[in-house]
């Protein structure tokens, strides 16, 4: 399982276009992968580390998505500017 979220967050913050969502997806993602493969103990069963585990991997799912929302809305702003 956290093979999948690795390599899917990776898929996920790589489609990213925007720079600065880039990043923030970029750091989330590196900590998401140093706590799935982390071979001194296994950190998802403390709970503060799991919680973000979990919310930074959801975080970087859904980055594709606000990208999107992002882009139509610079482009909705920059019509109207040009329409005016």
């Amino acid at each position: 399982l956290v093979t999948v979220i690795t390599i899917t967050g990776f898929k996920a913050y790589r489609s990213v276009k925007d720079k600065s969502l880039r990043s923030y997806g970029a750091s989330y993602w590196v900590f998401v992968l140093i706590i799935s493969y982390n071979t001194y103990y296994y950190p998802l069963d403390v709970d503060p580390v799991a919680v973000y585990y979990w919310y930074f991997a959801g975080v970087v799912f859904r980055l594709p998505a606000i990208d999107k929302q992002e882009q139509a809305r610079i482009k909705a702003e920059e019509e109207m500017e040009n329409s005016k």
